[in-house]
């Protein structure tokens, strides 16, 4: 039986979810949110934002809330919702039919659920902690591969990839080792197919905790590994992680920490943490 928080968190993705469906294809308004013309914002994930919150609001209104496009509400240290209303918009805005709505609810600023919708294949990906990882109700693992050379792997660039290109060189070894790396455009998915099966490793710099909150409680709940990608505990606010099936994930971290690229990107990210 799920928690009232499950249920809320479940409703407010399904209606996030017929917003996208409604206006798939047809997006007139686009944004950018920086010069690079990369980071895209529509009104559909606007939209979507606002239906979340004015659905977890009506519920748990002493509850904190911080999106992707309205920042941060906080009233509650203990109780925070993370939401990335629209996690994949320049493939939304493109008509590329890969994108999710990614929620989850921190208890005392640790993951306690993880709901990710794709509203076009309608699968609901769910978790609560210590009740496992379900799609569509059913219960989810994580691959049983053991090789880099047998695994599926994805990744993602961050959005001022022409200013840092500290990926390049991970992701020519990794397809040449590995049956093939995906880059498709939004991590929350990417995560959601790792607790699945569908994926067996996963890496990516330069990411929000709205883009990975409710995925790495799926991932955990169904049996993967989370790492930082320098192989320390992941921290959620640290913006980079390595997730895995754990069977390949000493194996991916050693590829990842070996190109003078990761190390100069550890050494730049941490002169940025200071």
């Amino acid at each position: 039986m799920s928690s009232p928080f499950l249920e809320v968190a479940i409703q407010a993705a399904l209606a996030s979810g017929n917003i996208q469906k409604k206006y798939f294809g047809r997006v007139k308004n686009i944004q950018f949110k920086s010069k690079t013309f990369l980071n895209l914002v529509t009104e559909v994930d606007h939209q979507c934002e606002k239906k979340i919150l004015k659905i977890i609001q009506s519920h748990f209104a002493h509850h904190s809330f911080w999106g992707e496009e309205s920042g941060k509400k906080i009233i509650s240290q203990q109780w925070i919702w993370v939401v990335d209303p629209l996690d994949g918009t320049t493939n939304y805005a493109h008509s590329y039919p890969f994108f999710c709505t990614s929620i989850a609810l921190l208890k005392d600023g640790q993951p306690y659920l993880g709901v990710i919708y794709d509203a076009l294949r309608n699968e609901l990906f769910t978790a609560e902690t210590t009740h496992g990882s379900y799609l569509n109700k059913k219960a989810i693992h994580v691959s049983t591969i053991t090789s880099i050379e047998k695994s599926l792997l994805c990744t993602g660039f961050s959005y001022n990839i022409r200013d840092t290109h500290y990926n390049f060189e991970n992701f020519k070894n990794m397809v040449l080792q590995s049956q093939g790396v995906r880059r498709d455009g939004s991590a929350a998915l990417n995560l959601a197919y790792i607790a699945a099966g569908r994926f067996d490793g996963f890496w990516e710099r330069y990411l929000q905790p709205w883009d990975m909150a409710a995925g790495i409680l799926l991932i955990q709940e169904a049996g993967g590994k989370i790492s930082d990608i320098s192989g320390k505990p992941f921290n959620l606010f640290h913006q980079n992680i390595v997730a895995t099936n754990g069977k390949i994930h000493s194996k991916l971290l050693r590829e990842l920490l070996k190109g003078a690229d990761e190390k100069l990107w550890m050494k730049r990210f941490q002169n940025k943490m200071l």
